[in-house]
């Protein structure tokens, strides 16, 4: 059951934004959204908010692969880019793609960090380098919520982390 609400969680990222590629062909960015992502992305870039009210709304929410489960709030969106540039002080964003229609913007990223502060884990001195895509929604002029789809256990082999099957039980061993 879990792999179907993976499954169905991934479509949600990829069927939209398939379809608001479909649709874009000759249209043109609205310069309030265009200001409003550019913004959005130089948040991550910089973790400079002066201005962050006038971009992105109070009620934000992220929801981020594999889970999904919504994260809320302008404050939550701050500590968790300060959090990130604090285990990757370096962390950058680059937006290798984009897609939008009136109401939202879908783009594929990569993102590279070198892992030097302390977090989850401790510091490796390692660099991730990953890809993923988000789609952001808007309303009234401001970035909504995210939907983030990215590959957590590619990152965690770059850091230097492996991933070991659990050990078989006697039972299930051919004699």
């Amino acid at each position: 059951m879990k792999t179907k609400g993976k499954i169905s969680a991934a479509l949600l990222i990829i069927i939209p934004a398939l379809v608001l590629l479909s649709g874009c062909n000759d249209k043109k960015i609205s310069s309030q959204m265009q200001t409003a992502f550019e913004k959005y992305i130089g948040y991550w870039n910089t973790a400079q908010f002066e201005d962050i009210a006038q971009y992105v709304s109070r009620d934000y929410e992220l929801m981020e692969s594999p889970g999904y489960e919504p994260r809320q709030g302008l404050d939550f969106f701050r500590k968790y880019i300060e959090n990130t540039r604090v285990t990757y002080p370096d962390f950058k964003i680059t937006v290798n793609e984009v897609i939008f229609d009136n109401e939202r913007i879908a783009y594929i990223w990569t993102v590279t960090g070198t892992h030097l502060g302390t977090g989850d884990i401790p510091a490796t001195g390692r660099t991730i380098n990953g890809k993923g895509m988000s789609v952001l929604h808007f309303s009234e002029g401001k970035v909504r919520d995210e939907w983030r789809s990215n590959n957590n256990l590619q990152w965690l082999v770059q850091l230097g982390f492996s991933i070991n099957p659990p050990a078989m039980e006697n039972s299930n061993q051919p004699e």
